[in-house]
């Protein structure tokens, strides 16, 4: 066990052997914080980009049109029916009613629209709609071929004039397979680049550490002369590879700031409104603790590989 003088002569020694190295401790920091600036990037953006996608995910749903004449009593005699499917999460029923009050509140500001119905009259009227969610979107294919499944012909306003049936999703589902798809290939590009920039930040912080221990091959010999231990001549290599750890991290979160910030709105649009900016500060905390052990973990282990096989205790 290493004793509380000794720990601290260590750390002392870390730091010195770190600012004594200068220029090759600087350009270690900065290699490392490419490095975990690149795997930062994308853990943030895959989590940031799976949000989005499940964020879209539950802005699918199939909606179904009835016939004006339909009994309200049947309608919901089909919602309880589908509410026991297992591929179904949620039904939402929507009444003639309602529907026509949402349509008058959203073209409010229409004239055209607001004196058509005027012309209209009371006569007027849109059909009820059901609003069904899937536990997975794979699952509504299932689904709608429930509904076509003609049972329920004499209430569903299936048909359109051109002959189409008028059972439809309100958003693109295979829009959201493709985008789900390029997350998990952006994600297996994405970790090859990741694995390639720390295999590269290990190496240069291996070579720091080896030309450290060249620099002080005659104090290692005077050290081992005078009978220190291995602990205490490893020591300090190990805390300058946790002092390029840490401020790796640093210098990584202090750009990560500003460039979130800069794009976070002009790319909302490009996400359905969610804002990757938001998503990192709402976040830091683990995004900060992530990149900061990421970046001990690469400078210890550097620094370990390299006194093991250099310095001979």
């Amino acid at each position: 066990m290493v004793d509380k003088i000794t720990f601290k002569r260590i750390l002392k020694w870390g730091f010195v052997n770190f600012f004594r190295n200068g220029v090759v401790s600087l350009a270690t920091v900065l290699v490392m914080s490419l490095s975990i600036f690149m795997i930062g990037l994308v853990l943030v953006g895959s989590s940031f980009l799976s949000g989005v996608i499940s964020n879209l995910e539950e802005k699918v749903d199939i909606s179904v049109s009835f016939k004006q004449a339909a009994p309200e009593a049947e309608i919901l005699a089909l919602k309880r029916e589908l509410e026991g499917l297992p591929e179904v999460k949620s039904v939402k029923y929507v009444s003639a009613n309602e529907v026509l009050s949402t349509f008058k509140e959203t073209h409010k500001e229409d004239e055209t629209v607001s004196k058509s119905l005027e012309v209209l009259g009371e006569d007027f009227r849109l059909p009820a709609i059901l609003g069904i969610k899937a536990k997975d979107p794979s699952k509504f294919e299932i689904i709608s071929k429930f509904l076509e499944s003609g049972r329920y012909d004499n209430i569903l306003d299936n048909k359109e004039a051109s002959g189409e049936k008028k059972i439809t999703y309100q958003q693109n589902q295979l829009a959201i397979e493709k985008l789900t798809s390029l997350l998990a290939t952006a994600r297996r590009l994405g970790f090859a680049l990741s694995v390639i920039l720390a295999i590269i930040a290990l190496l240069v912080a291996y070579s720091t550490v080896r030309l450290a221990i060249y620099n002080a091959k005659d104090e290692i010999s005077v050290m081992q002369l005078v009978g220190a231990s291995s602990a205490f001549i490893r020591g300090p290599f190990l805390v300058e590879g946790i002092i390029h750890g840490i401020i790796a991290p640093i210098l990584t979160l202090a750009v990560f700031y500003p460039t979130f910030w800069f794009t976070g709105e002009k790319t909302a649009g490009l996400f359905g409104g969610l804002n990757i900016f938001s998503y990192f500060i709402s976040n830091i905390f683990q995004i900060s603790f992530i990149l900061l052990l990421i970046g001990i973990l690469l400078g210890v282990f550097s620094a370990y590989i390299a006194t093991h096989r250099y310095l001979k205790v």
